[in-house]
C-alpha cells in the first residue's frame, strides 16, 4: 500500500518518508510540493495515507486537502498535516476540511508513529476485511485462507510478467477477463480495496504502465492482508502453502 509524502524541504521530507518506510507494508511516494503530489494522485491508485506539509509552492498543503476532499477518488484519504508550531490557526482551520491528524515540527518519531499507527489501523479495517470476518464468512481454516491469498498473489504475478513481455494491453491474452478473474478474487477475500483498483482498470481506459503499477498495489494488499493473518494464527510454512497452492 502507498503512503504518499509531500514537503518541500528536503530533510523534513526524508525524516518523514523514514517514519513512514517504519510500517512494513506501506511502499513511500515522495512529492517535493503540493502540485507534484497533486499530479502523482491523479497518475496512480489513491494511498493509504497522506503526509503533507502546510507552508509549500505552487499548492499549499491546505489547498492539496481542499483537491482531495472535491474529489470522489481521494475524498477518504486519512490526511495528516505536518507543521510548525506557530501554524497553529492553519491546523484549526483545516480540521474543518477533515484531516485526521496533525505533526508539529521537529516530531518525535516514537510519539507521530504511535498516532500514525492508529490511523493505519482504521485506514486498514476500511480496505480490507478482517482476517476472523473472511474465515467466517468462507468458513475456512487460517492456511486455507493464507493458500486462496497465495494464488491470488501469483495471478497478479503471471498478469505482470505478460505485460512485461508485451508492447501494448492487446497483446496481453484474455485482458478483460484476467482482470474480471481478479476482481472476482478480490471480493471472494475481502479485499475490498484492491477490488476497487481492479474495477477502475476495467471501466477507465488504461495502458500497461497504469495495469502494472495497480497490479503492484493490489499484490501490496495481498501481502499485507497475509501479516494481518500470521499476526493471529499459528500457521504453516511458506513453503506448504505454496505446495498446497500449486496442488489447488
Amino acid at each position: 500500500m502507498r503512503a504518499l509524502v509531500v514537503d518541500d524541504d528536503v530533510v523534513s521530507r526524508m525524516a518523514l518518508a523514514d517514519l513512514m518506510r517504519s510500517f512494513i507494508e506501506l511502499k513511500v511516494v515522495e512529492a517535493v510540493d503540493g502540485q507534484d503530489a497533486w499530479e502523482k494522485l491523479e497518475m496512480g491508485p489513491a494511498p493509504m495515507i497522506c503526509c503533507c506539509d502546510v507552508q509549500m509552492p505552487r499548492l499549499s498543503g491546505i489547498d492539496l486537502l481542499k483537491r482531495a476532499r472535491s474529489s470522489p477518488r481521494f475524498k477518504d484519504i486519512p490526511f495528516v498535516l505536518v507543521t510548525a508550531a506557530s501554524d497553529m490557526d492553519t491546523v484549526r482551520k483545516a480540521v474543518t476540511l477533515g484531516i485526521s491528524h496533525y505533526i508539529v515540527k521537529p516530531f518525535h518519531a516514537r510519539e507521530a508513529r504511535g498516532s500514525l499507527q492508529k490511523i493505519l489501523n482504521a485506514a486498514w479495517e476500511r480496505i480490507a476485511e478482517p482476517p476472523p470476518a473472511t474465515l467466517n464468512r468462507l468458513n475456512i481454516a487460517p492456511d486455507q485462507l493464507m493458500t486462496y491469498l497465495y494464488s491470488l498473489r501469483g495471478q497478479c504475478a503471471v498478469f505482470a510478467r505478460d505485460l512485461r513481455r508485451s508492447q501494448n494491453l492487446q497483446d496481453v491474452q484474455d485482458v478483460v477477463g484476467r482482470l474480471k478473474g481478479l476482481h472476482t478474487g478480490c471480493l471472494t477475500l475481502g479485499l475490498h480495496y484492491a477490488a476497487d483498483l481492479v474495477m477502475q482498470l476495467r471501466d477507465e481506459r488504461s495502458d500497461i504502465e497504469r495495469v502494472e503499477q495497480a497490479l503492484i498495489e493490489i499484490e501490496l494488499a495481498i501481502s499485507s492482508q497475509e501479516e494481518r493473518v500470521r499476526a493471529r494464527h499459528s500457521l504453516a510454512s511458506g513453503a506448504a502453502i505454496k505446495r498446497s497452492a500449486v496442488q489447488a
